[in-house]
């Protein structure tokens, strides 16, 4: 990152002449380094993410296997990779990228939620039953943030079914107050969410200012 700019263009440019799958690796490379000057930094960024949709669409190298195996293992900067894929695949085989990438994030604490935290919003471009399965389980992550746009992605699902048994737990458990505003919107925008008459004594107790229960087991607001 401390070499002349011009240096690193050139070598962009020799890795798209040599084309394959050890190139492709070295050109993901730079997407982990950030440059001093950061309009430089984004330049050579988008450079080589375009480098990598040629190099993808002429199929002289495995790009997209290449880039989906890197993404398995890295665990932060993982948007310019996504952007490409994004560009390469139909959107089936980016939401079934974006579920193996999932189903292999814990929804433990992890020291770094940067990846947990794309993935979900990338997550919420789409509507598909598989991804809303594996989405569902970051409602439980122990980051807040995670849990907050995991809430936003598994609304996107369009699965009323899975989404209300997934997120009628967190309306006892959640102690984040921005989480739980957006829980209690969600149900009172859904009237066929009806809270299970054991649950709602507790639903009702953990419903913040603004909302209640009605003798159907639905959400109100504005009461």
């Amino acid at each position: 990152m401390y070499v002349q700019p011009g240096e690193r263009s050139y070598a962009i440019e020799q890795l798209r002449e040599i084309g394959n799958e050890d190139a492709v690796g070295a050109l993901l490379a730079r997407f982990e380094q950030t440059a001093p000057n950061h309009t430089t930094d984004a330049d050579e960024k988008q450079f080589v993410y375009e480098v990598l949709v040629d190099l993808g669409r002429r199929g002289e190298a495995d790009v997209v296997g290449v880039i989906t195996t890197y993404l398995k293992r890295v665990e932060e900067k993982i948007n310019w990779p996504l952007k490409v894929l994004t560009d390469l695949l139909s959107l089936d085989d980016m939401v079934q990228v974006v579920v193996e990438l999932l189903q292999g994030t814990s929804v433990d604490y992890t020291l770094n939620p940067e990846k947990k935290q794309e993935l979900m919003l990338r997550a919420a471009e789409f509507s598909n039953p598989a991804l809303a399965e594996e989405v569902a389980r970051f409602v439980e992550d122990d980051n807040e943030t995670i849990r907050f746009l995991a809430v936003d992605a598994l609304l996107a699902q369009n699965e009323d079914e899975l989404a209300l048994q997934a997120l009628t737990p967190r309306l006892t458990r959640e102690d984040s107050l921005r989480i739980l505003q957006k829980l209690a919107e969600a149900f009172a925008e859904r009237p066929a969410w009806s809270i299970a008459e054991d649950q709602r004594e507790a639903v009702a107790q953990a419903l913040p200012r603004g909302f209640s229960l009605d003798g159907e087991g639905l959400v109100v607001a504005g009461r």
